[in-house]
């Protein structure tokens, strides 16, 4: 088994459920050197040379609103797939919750292009994913990241990822987008007074969460503004 998927693929999302002495050392101690010391340590116990220095990793915690923190892991840039180039791990602070995600470097099979794909582990550790990007058509930030898998976490339902573009017809509505003025059309067939839905703006790619109500979406985003996230 490739020694880097074993990290990040079982050893990180194991720890990330089951041990909070690791979570208290990425918050506590930094996320850059809790993961790189981890990764070479993993690497010393199957006898292999560890390529990569500290600087090859990273990260950072922020909270995004009263009960959720999430911890972004970045990793080497991946050279093989499905080598990832960050995980994300997300924690409610009231319920103890916890979910792991991934952004791992993937191939469209039917033409052999570079994509991306948005991943995760469970505490089963069954293999999930949610969707999927080509890299020349959309370089993923941390914010559209932290924004998206948030809305999984949380369980929220109607984000649009871009590779996944809406038409208009009878069946979508339109919303501006506050920051860039762009539109975003979305699917409203099946939504019903009251609910909660999170659309995706494909110009800039902000995520914003939405409330239907008297025959109007209102926003009413749960999510610290971009300069407050790290």
């Amino acid at each position: 088994m490739n020694i880097q998927y074993e990290f990040q693929h079982q050893l990180l999302p194991n720890w990330a459920y089951n041990s909070s002495p690791f979570f208290n050392d990425l918050i506590n101690i930094g996320e850059k050197q809790t993961l790189y010391k981890a990764a070479r340590k993993h690497y010393e116990n199957r006898n292999e040379e560890f390529p990569f220095t500290e600087d090859d990793f990273g990260g950072f915690h922020v909270r995004l609103d009263v009960d959720t923190v999430v911890v972004l892991l970045r990793f080497p840039e991946p050279k093989e797939v499905p080598m990832c180039f960050c995980s994300f791990i997300y924690l409610d602070t009231r319920t103890n919750q916890i979910a792991y995600y991934t952004l791992e470097k993937g191939k469209d099979p039917t033409n052999d292009k570079d994509m991306q794909f948005l991943c995760g582990w469970n505490a089963k550790g069954q293999h999930q994913q949610y969707g999927s990007v080509y890299t020349e058509q959309h370089q993923l930030g941390d914010i559209f990241l932290i924004r998206f898998f948030y809305m999984v976490f949380r369980g929220l339902k109607g984000a649009y990822i871009p590779d996944q573009p809406k038409t208009e017809s009878e069946k979508t509505r339109v919303l501006k987008c506050p920051a860039c003025h762009s539109e975003i059309i979305f699917d409203a067939s099946e939504i019903k007074e009251g609910d909660r839905f999170l659309v995706l703006c494909s110009n800039c790619l902000r995520i914003y969460q939405l409330r239907y109500e008297n025959n109007d979406f209102l926003i009413e985003n749960r999510i610290k503004e971009d300069n407050n996230e790290g």
